[in-house]
Parts: structure tokens; sequence; C-alpha cells
């Protein structure tokens, strides 16, 4: 997809440092052409909404000899470059997460780089690079049997209320009943959803059902 660098620069007309953020997404999309850019609403954790840029793709990532094409959404906030992008995994319906060091069972993504973020520095390609390293290290994704796809639908309608902009807690209502750890794997919910997170720890053990270049 071209690179819209006229609509891109209308879509932060409300940011505060609105040319360093193009031209770090100019960067951007020199490294990874195939994002797509998006202004949406994005709910925090004390239920306060911002109109923020985000976009969406896959980044490839190398893992026992095979690629695979791992689907992120990153939401841009408008003190960018100053603040870190807030960063999600977005799977698909034959996906399911597999919680680990830099990922919960939302899909949130958890790096160090996000962590010690610091302009001018730290910048979003970067960021994306230490993302693919970390995942070349731990896969987030696995891909889920036919027969489970209909169960994973329940999981992804919970993850979206989280990487459409809807925060943790105001997703509370989907997930009040348990969050227990197994082997670093998060159950949430009960019902449904809780079959499929469940699911989704079983099928850790079948990790090889990943099929390369999604």
């Amino acid at each position: 997809m071209e690179f819209n660098s006229e609509g891109v620069t209308r879509l932060l007309g409300k940011y505060k440092f609105r040319d360093l953020t193009m031209e770090e997404l100019k960067n951007v999309n020199t490294f990874f052409p195939h994002f797509r850019y998006s202004m949406d609403t994005y709910v925090f954790k004390d239920s306060s909404q911002k109109n923020l840029l985000n976009f969406t793709g896959t980044i490839p990532v190398m893992y026992q000899g095979n690629t695979y094409n791992i689907p992120i959404r990153l939401w841009i906030l408008d003190s960018h470059p100053f603040a870190p992008p807030i960063c999600f995994l977005k799977p698909t319906a034959n996906m399911g997460i597999l919680v680990g060091k830099h990922v919960d069972a939302q899909g949130r993504i958890y790096l160090p780089y996000l962590q010690n973020w610091s302009h001018p520095k730290s910048v979003i390609v970067g960021l994306i690079k230490e993302m693919i390293a970390k995942f070349q290290e731990e896969l987030p994704l696995y891909s889920l049997p036919s027969s489970d796809e209909a169960q994973q639908v329940d999981l992804l309608a919970y993850i979206a209320k989280i990487t459409e902009g809807v925060s943790d807690i105001n997703s509370k209502n989907w997930a009040n009943h348990e969050n227990k750890t197994v082997n670093k794997i998060t159950v949430v919910g009960g019902g449904e959803l809780g079959i499929a997170c469940t699911l989704a720890i079983s099928a850790k053990i079948c990790l090889p059902l990943l099929i390369p270049r999604w």
C-alpha cells in the first residue's frame, strides 16, 4: 500500500509534535511499507478518550527456520515522540495468543524498549525491530485447529475491546470470574470465553501447528 503523506499529515492535525511524528512515520514506511494508517478513538484505563493515529500490519518473525507474519497494531499518542506507542497483537480468528514475558492475555505487548523510551534515541522502527527480536525468541501466537476457530471468536471479541481502544478496566465485565496463571498462561473469564482461553493454554504444546507466512 502506497504511503499517503498528505493523508497522514491531515490525521496528525491535532498532534503536538506533528512534524517530528510525520518524519518518523515516513521512516517506518521505508522499512514497513504495508502498514495501514487510520484515526480511531482510544479509551484509556481511566475512561478518558482520545482520537489517535494508529497503524496495523504484519511483521516478519523467523522462528525455527520458518517465517511467520505476526499481525500487530500500534497506537501513536498525541505527545509522540516523547511518549511511546501503545502496542497490541491483532490476531485473526484462526490464531491464539501465547501469554509470555512480552505479551499478556489481551495481546498487549510489553518490551524493554517501551519501558526505556526516551526521545530522540527511541524511535518506532527501533521498537518494531526489538519486537521482532523478542518474538523470535518466543512466538506470541499459534494456529488454532479449524475445529476451535468458532470458540476463538468469543476470545477475539474480548481482545477487540482492548485493541480497538477500550481499556482493561472497561472490559472487566468480560473477565470478572477468575484470573489464574498456569505456566505463564493467563486464563481470563468464564463460559465460552473461558473455554477459548483454556484451549489457548492447551494449544501451547501445539506450537508446531503454526503455518509459515500467515
